[in-house]
């Protein structure tokens, strides 16, 4: 019991509502590399540097009296954008079909952005100040970012999931399945294909402004969530955004639980230690149905 009587709810509660909430905004990177798997048809290493970027722009605007996260979301989804085209545009499209070369080029990109990030904001971590709470009751806290992070990351899932329902996502799902034909028909498939890097690119700087309050902002911060969200992308599929949704939601719940359970240390190593479980038994993913095992 608490002062006067009130019920101070276990810690739990909070923990499960924070976990939520990150996993939703993983979601959104994860969402990008579907795309980008799926129709430009490249690794990219260089997708964590997009959320780092998304980060940094949101304490940019916060150093600067700019508290709003939707603000510092479309700022960075417009500045990610730009650079995933660029990218997508002068370097991966002329290199997609040599694998290798995508698979260093992009890394060596995300390193070139770390070095840039040091130069520009030093290589000690920076924070955002916490938002005062939007609701609170029961010892149970809402804050801004948390809100903001799930309502938007939502709204975004549904929003493309519908896309590609609709006849504008038929493009995409084309020249996912038969470029030659799409090329045939008429569509620019070269670029298709680096306006969905930009886009997925948006989508990862949208993520890293959401969670910018809620975590350390570093130079190199955006290696575990491109971990991840490979992770989300080999045990979900590349079929239903809303399993992906689930998923990195999940991933998230199970992260915060175990930071408090046991130790932050182990968190995502005890998420590598689950999802390879889960693909051993389930090697196709959570989306492919059961494969029964011969006699």
């Amino acid at each position: 019991m608490g002062p006067a009587g009130s019920v101070i709810p276990h810690p739990m509660v909070q923990l499960v509502l924070d976990g939520i909430f990150t996993g939703s905004s993983y979601a959104l990177i994860a969402a990008g590399l579907v795309l980008i798997l799926g129709v430009v048809k490249v690794v990219n290493l260089s997708h964590g540097a997009f959320f780092t970027l998304g980060a940094y722009t949101a304490y940019v605007f916060s150093s600067r009296g700019i508290g709003n996260p939707g603000a510092a979301a479309l700022m960075a989804s417009l500045i990610s954008f730009a650079f995933g085209v660029f990218l997508g545009k002068s370097f991966i499209n002329p290199v997609r079909s040599h694998p290798f070369s995508v698979a260093v080029g992009s890394l060596g990109f995300a390193i070139l952005f770390e070095q840039a990030v040091q130069m520009l904001w030093g290589p000690h971590p920076v924070s955002i100040p916490l938002s005062p709470a939007w609701a609170a009751g029961g010892g149970i806290v809402l804050r801004r970012w948390g809100i903001v992070s799930f309502l938007l990351s939502v709204v975004l899932l549904g929003g493309l999931s519908r896309f590609l329902a609709s006849r504008y996502g038929l493009p995409l799902k084309l020249i996912a399945e038969e470029e030659e034909i799409a090329g045939a028909v008429g569509i620019d498939v070269e670029k298709v294909r680096y306006l969905t890097f930009g886009a997925a690119s948006a989508a990862a700087g949208i993520a890293g402004a959401l969670l910018a309050p809620a975590t350390v902002i570093t130079p190199t911060m955006g290696r575990v969530p491109l971990i991840l969200s490979l992770i989300v992308v080999i045990a979900s599929g590349m079929e239903k955004v809303w399993t992906i949704f689930l998923l990195a939601a999940g991933l998230g719940l199970l992260a915060n639980l175990v930071s408090y359970l046991i130790s932050p240390a182990w968190s995502y190593g005890t998420l590598l230690c689950g999802i390879s479980l889960l693909l051993i038994l389930r090697p196709f993913g959570l989306a492919a149905p059961a494969v029964e095992r011969a006699d």
